[in-house]
């Protein structure tokens, strides 16, 4: 087997494992029809953790050279509107959080549409890695809804607040591209995984210490975010 060969079959092993993104995806809607959250949570966190690994992957193995006919980034868009945008956003309204039928379908509506300019944008990314605009990340706006159990009216607000965030160039931090406190990021990022997996299994049973430790590491993106916004040049500039 020759050196270009394995580069070849190393891509398209990218590629598929990027592709497992569909069926935890399927699994996750289905869940959603059959009324078991906690399992479309599961899904929908297998995913996360797919799509937080093969960018990494896809760079490591150059499969823009070895599979120029196929794209990866439009592969990835996709399934990321599924998981991140889609499914959360009708797992809202299956579960009751966006208020009967007329006020649920105008807000589905929203996010799905607003998402829109997110994942059309060319300028998704600044130079140093921060996401512009609200990266319409839904499945961790519905996790905090549904863990909250908020009225119905605050997350209207929220869902129409974070519509106008989403063209508007305001920093929100990528937890794993930002190299600026990547070490720091990356440990937030951990503790707002397992309290999250763990408010999420536990529902609707919230431990204090853990819905603290939650609520900081959330709070931390936020602020990071939001001093880079205010910052305003690059951190690599």
């Amino acid at each position: 087997m020759t050196t270009h060969t394995k580069h070849v079959i190393a891509a398209w092993a990218v590629h598929a494992f990027t592709m497992t993104g569909i069926i935890w995806a399927t699994l996750a809607l289905h869940s959603v029809f059959i009324g078991q959250p906690k399992m479309m949570w599961l899904y929908l966190g297998i995913a996360l953790l797919v799509d937080g690994f093969d960018g990494t992957l896809a760079r490591k193995v150059d499969v823009k050279k070895y599979t120029p006919r196929f794209d990866g980034s439009a592969l990835d868009l996709i399934i990321d509107y599924l998981t991140w945008t889609f499914i959360p956003a009708f797992f809202l309204m299956k579960a009751g959080l966006l208020g009967p039928p007329p006020s649920a379908a105008i807000m589905i509506t929203i996010i799905c549409v607003s998402s829109m300019f997110c994942y059309a944008n060319t300028g998704m990314k600044s130079t140093d890695y921060y996401f512009v605009g609200f990266p319409a990340a839904w499945n961790i706006v519905a996790a905090y809804m549904w863990i909250l159990d908020l009225p119905v009216y605050w997350n209207a607000l929220i869902i129409v607040t974070l519509a106008v965030l989403t063209v508007l160039p305001v920093k929100f931090v990528h937890p794993f591209r930002v190299r600026k406190m990547m070490p720091l990021t990356i440990a937030v990022t951990t503790i707002w995984l397992v309290t999250t997996t763990t408010l999420l299994a536990m529902h609707p049973v919230r431990l204090w210490w853990v819905e603290l430790l939650w609520w900081i590491s959330g709070l931390w993106f936020l602020g990071v975010g939001f001093w880079r916004t205010l910052r305003g040049r690059a951190d690599n500039s």
